[in-house]
């Protein structure tokens, strides 16, 4: 028995004593004083140390705890020396290699990536070095150049609008390539072989300009073999792009010079730069560059002569040709020779049908499209011909609606001579937004014209107010920088002209209505009173334009629109203004336009013509102020007109009037223009908090 108690509870605790009395590591007994009821000398009860999670291979043998580490021996095998070694259990040590493995492959896919990265920059970096090393030597160049050919103002100006280095040694090597080719080879590169290459082209391209002209031309003859010099080339496209381009937009000029200057002939051609420059050369004077110019007819004829060499009609002729036929017709018009100008109008239009237009972006190709619709609608508008505009469904859909109207970022300056674009400021032109505005106006006189041609039915009081009402409607609707043109606010050209052609337009659908005697009384004379407001307000903007730019530049069809609203003026109120000083203004502004264009004379005639026929006094300074005005014949006449005159042909017109315009015309009105009868038109954003300042009211007559 007492064997068995010695074992029990007491005696197990008893044997992880450390004591110095346990050496024989049996059980301590208690000494005869130690009573379990003693209360001076309790009982003490063994602490727990720290254990191991995973004991040493020698614990788990005797089944004891441990309190060792994997790099320090547990404490029972230091005392009896034993070799303490560890070893983990089977499952966790493969759930720990599996951790392993799966961190070790995170590393390496990390590691693989940042591989990749660096090959990357390392790449890049080699590439950039490249680059800026290619780049010295193309500045060099250029330095090597600057001061000893002459070249150096159009490098200056290469550099302005952001030509890289590459591009500009290359055209510098464009201009003398003996001297210069071999600089554009890298050194490591240069053999027999490239020297000979470079002056047998040098020698070709040479003998081949000195065969059409006796001499190399500086410009390097790509686009056009008239032009002696870079800097008249430059001048041209100036005038042109200031005062042409914004009024007639028949091409993108982005486009255009972005191709020109890369060479490529996706948006510019030969015949589309001659065109333009003979264009140009009704703008320029002789005093305009350095060079001597003897004669700038020569120089215009010599531009249209290459201009139609280069187009050749024909199904597969690019959009380029179409585009320079166009101009063509605005060069041809703008000599005084209307009649072959229309050929060009009409065979670029016909040949939108037909040829494929792909090659250029949308924009492109819709900005086309608007400007010959325009082109066409505004001939008919000075001629009075048969509209020959024909129906096909890319020139239907061309608005210009898809066109990036705030993208638009070209400037203008008040440009007249070469030294102008190094003082004058420049400020944005519009130029996209003005044409945007002035093909929806080109539509609604497109469909007057239709109206009173008989091609839609007869001109009802219902159909000539729905189109005064879309006249209306687009006025309304201009955004704020196309409607300030007050002097102070300084409005562009060609946002004038723009008014201009509105007020002439609403003048026209109206006119031949008094022209038809189809009102009497108060009717009538509220009519009349609408189409002098409209003409006085167009004269009003034509001074103001004058005052601002002068009349020198103004375009053939600008210069009908004066003989128009003068025609309105000294017709229905010849005492307000002074019909006089009408003639006077509307002479000296075709004088002044007449140093470029020859049509201004005939025009001048037909007008002065028309002042003695209403019994208006002509000025007494007359021969001061046309020129001591020629003689101009029929044949004249005809090459301004393609007609013995320029005014409306109001027997055209008469036949197709409704005869009940007189009795439906109040309540119409009342209807379509005071009070339309469908939901309101949305605002554009441009036009809000503005008010509307074309809507009129007939209170008088409906009263009368």
């Amino acid at each position: 028995m007492s064997t068995d108690s010695s074992s029990g509870p007491a005696a197990t605790s008893a044997s992880y004593s450390t004591g110095s009395n346990h050496s024989s590591g049996g059980p301590e007994r208690p000494s005869s004083g130690d009573s379990p009821g003693n209360d001076e000398s309790p009982k003490k009860r063994r602490t727990a140390g720290s254990v191991a999670v995973i004991a040493c291979a020698e614990c788990r043998k005797a089944r004891q705890k441990c309190d060792g580490q994997n790099t320090k021996p547990c404490t029972r095998c230091r005392m009896r020396s034993l070799d303490c070694r560890y070893e983990p259990h089977t499952k966790t040590h493969k759930e720990f290699l599996l951790r392993e493995i799966a961190n070790l492959r995170k590393d390496n896919t990390r590691l693989k990536s940042i591989n990749e990265q660096v090959s990357e920059n390392a790449s890049d970096l080699q590439q950039r070095c490249h680059d800026l090393q290619a780049s010295q030597q193309w500045q060099q160049i250029i330095l090597n150049e600057i001061g000893s050919n002459g070249h150096d103002r159009e490098i200056i100006r290469k550099l302005r609008v952001g030509e890289s280095s590459e591009k500009i040694a290359r055209w510098l090597s464009e201009q003398d390539p003996i001297s210069r080719n071999m600089h554009m080879i890298p050194p490591g590169s240069r053999s027999l072989l490239d020297i000979v290459d470079a002056f047998e082209l040098h020698y070709r391209t040479q003998d081949g300009q000195r065969g059409q002209h006796g001499e190399v031309s500086p410009v390097g003859c790509q686009w056009t073999e008239v032009c002696p010099s870079q800097t008249l080339l430059d001048h041209l496209f100036s005038l042109y792009f200031t005062w042409v381009h914004p009024v007639h937009m028949l091409f993108s000029e982005t486009a255009f010079k972005e191709s020109f200057d890369a060479g490529d002939d996706t948006y510019c051609s030969s015949a589309l730069v001659n065109a333009i420059c003979a264009m140009a050369c009704h703008l320029m004077e002789a005093g305009d560059v350095e060079e001597e110019i003897d004669d700038l007819t020569t120089l215009a004829n010599g531009f249209m002569n290459q201009a139609r060499r280069e187009v050749i009609p024909a199904k597969g002729m690019p959009l380029t040709s179409v585009q320079a036929l166009a101009v063509m017709y605005l060069a041809e018009l703008s000599h005084g020779k209307a009649r072959s100008a229309s050929g060009y109008l009409r065979t670029c239009t016909e040949y939108l049908k037909v040829i494929d237009m792909d090659e250029q972006s949308s924009d492109a190709r819709e900005i086309t499209l608007c400007g010959i619709q325009t082109l066409n609608t505004s001939s008919t508008g000075m001629t009075y011909q048969k509209l020959y505009a024909p129906e096909f469904s890319a020139m239907d859909r061309s608005s210009m609606q898809h066109i990036d109207l705030d993208g638009d970022r070209d400037v203008w300056r008040f440009y007249r001579a070469a030294d102008d674009h190094h003082y004058l400021p420049v400020r944005p032109s519009h130029a996209v937004l003005t044409a945007f505005h002035q093909s929806q106006l080109f539509r609604i006189i497109h469909a007057s014209l239709n109206l009173y041609c008989g091609l839609c039915g007869r001109a009802t009081a219902q159909a000539i107010l729905t189109l005064y009402r879309r006249y209306l409607d687009w006025e309304h609707d201009l955004p704020a920088v196309l409607q300030k043109i007050d002097v102070d606010a300084q409005p562009l050209p060609h946002v004038l002209f723009l008014h201009v052609q509105y007020h002439v337009a609403v003048i026209q659908h109206l006119e031949p209505l008094l022209q038809a005697k189809a009102f009497d009384g108060s009717a009538e004379d509220f009519l009349r009173g609408l189409v002098i407001r409209h003409a006085k307000e167009a004269i009003g903007v034509l001074e103001q334009s004058r005052r601002l730019y002068s009349t020198r530049y103004i375009l053939p069809l600008i210069s009908f629109c004066i003989i128009h609203v003068g025609d309105t003026l000294i017709r229905y109120t010849p005492h307000d203004p002074s019909g006089t000083q009408v003639v006077e203004f509307c002479l000296a502004s075709l004088q002044e336009a007449s140093a470029g264009f020859p049509i201004c004379g005939p025009l001048q005639e037909l007008f002065k013509r028309t002042a003695e026929e209403y019994g208006v006094p002509l000025p007494s300074n007359i021969d001061e102020i046309t020129g001591n005005l020629g003689s101009y014949g029929m044949d004249d006449i005809l090459d301004a007109c393609t007609r013995l005159d320029y005014k409306q042909p109001i027997d055209q017109s008469i036949r197709h009037v409704d005869g009940k315009v007189e009795e439906e015309w109040a309540d119409k009105w009342q209807q379509i223009v005071e009070n339309p009868a469908r939901p309101p038109r949305p605002t554009p954003p441009w036009k809000r908090g503005v008010p509307n300042k074309s809507q009129m009211r007939i209170d008088t007559m409906l009263n009368a």
